[in-house]
């Protein structure tokens, strides 16, 4: 076809059909493939007026041709640039002390135990005792726990020294406790050695052992359980008045064999709130004397949060009977309280604070047995080393979740899938 005369060429696009970019890329060869050939694109600006020629030429074969035109009534106008974005609104400052987090990246490993340090101040007038025996003494120790299996057993270790107005002793205790899973029972086992070297190298102590199982009852749980108790005492202490209560007391002297069983219920009606009942009997001296049935009403509380308190509330009914160590029956109440503030300093540090009071009487009171007071100071420190409180039993942590925040401690997760480095 012959252009109209006077027309004017604008310009020539060229259509390869044997060239495929996108096949070549990705390695294809043309056997035994057949390649599409390549989409070219090309703008024309055709500015005068008047009648224009478009020349196509497809050497690679045919083509297919697609045009398209843009007829401008006008000039382009200028973009209009959009509006800035409004500035972000300023922090609001968060009502409690931000804590500094590790730096991004960082996940130390966890130390492989966690150690404790603690001061008690007892000023006590031995509620096990069923005649007054004044109690004070300051106990300095050290500790070491440690979780065997994760949330199922865990081991401890202490030493301690202590001060009071008659001679010093010192000591050493271990436990281990094992938690309950179905029809397999927990287990605790302690025991505890203590010496007094200022009084004639007087040794004493004592072992437990108790079984125990947790058995879900709808949002109850049901623990009965059974323990065994020998002690061992120092007779040379008989008539000292700063003798050690671990080395010898009247009591322990008379009963030195002790057997109990008895059953415990919980309830946790919030989440921050824990109710214990329980009742028991002992034996002592074993196998044939009743010694004591036992109730307990035991409450612990910890809302709140920072350094709101963990509040621990109890009552106790003992009743006594007359047996062949005892002349005279009786029922002891007592009724106890208590709190305990703690704070995590940094990751893995630790510091509590606490006091307990007991309050007890006896029916009938005789004037120089009751009514008797007690009271409980105390200091401690731990380090976890990034473990939080999985070294401590559930025992001594019943809310765990609460008492771990802040310690810096992180959970690590199993992933669904190992992953292999086989994989791409």
């Amino acid at each position: 076809m012959r252009p109209p005369p006077g027309a004017l060429e604008e310009g020539t696009i060229a259509l390869d059909a044997s060239e495929d970019r996108e096949a070549r890329r990705l390695g294809v060869t043309r056997e035994p493939f057949f390649w599409l050939g390549g989409e070219v694109e090309s703008r024309v600006a055709v500015l005068p007026e008047g009648p224009h020629v478009l020349r196509v030429a497809s050497p690679g074969g045919r083509a297919l041709l697609r045009v398209e035109l843009a007829v401008a009534n006008g000039a382009p106008r200028p973009r209009v640039p959009p509006p800035a974005p409004p500035s972000p609104a300023p922090f609001a400052p968060a009502d409690e002390p931000l804590r500094p987090a590790p730096p991004v990246g960082e996940d130390p490993d966890v130390g492989p135990l966690s150690v404790g340090a603690y001061a008690r101040l007892v000023d006590s007038e031995l509620t096990e005792e069923d005649l007054r025996l004044p109690l004070r003494f300051l106990e300095l120790g050290v500790d070491v726990h440690r979780e065997l299996i994760e949330r199922r057993a865990w081991v401890a270790a202490a030493g301690f020294g202590r001060l009071r107005d008659g001679p010093e002793s010192v000591g050493a205790e271990a436990r281990f406790d094992l938690g309950s899973s179905g029809w397999v029972p927990g287990v605790a086992l302690s025991g505890r050695l203590v010496l007094q070297p200022g009084a004639g190298g007087a040794l004493g102590g004592r072992a437990s052992a108790s079984a125990f199982w947790s058995i879900p009852l709808g949002e109850l749980t049901l623990s009965p359980w059974a323990g065994f108790t020998l002690l061992a005492v120092d007779e040379s202490l008989r008539g000292l008045p700063g003798a050690d209560k671990d080395i010898f007391t009247p009591y322990a002297a008379e009963h030195r064999t002790q057997a109990s069983v008895g059953a415990r219920l919980r309830h946790r009606p919030f989440v921050d709130a824990l109710v214990t009942a329980g009742t028991s009997l002992r034996l002592s001296p074993v196998p044939s004397t009743l010694d004591r049935i036992d109730a307990t009403l035991d409450l612990d509380l910890l809302p709140g949060r920072g350094l709101f308190p963990w509040i621990q509330l109890g009552w106790l009914a003992s009743y006594r009977p007359e047996n062949e160590t005892r002349d005279e029956a009786f029922l002891r109440d007592a009724f106890t309280a208590g709190l305990t503030f703690w704070s995590w300093l940094s990751r893995g540090h630790r510091v509590s604070l606490g006091a307990e009071g007991t309050f007890l009487f006896d029916i009938p009171s005789p004037a120089e047995t009751s009514p008797r007071l007690s009271a409980l100071l105390f200091a401690r420190y731990d380090t976890t080393a990034g473990r939080g409180l999985r070294d401590f039993p559930p025992r001594v942590t019943p809310f765990r979740d609460r008492q771990e925040e802040g310690s810096g401690s992180i959970e690590r997760e199993r992933p669904a899938v190992e992953p292999s480095w086989e994989d791409p």
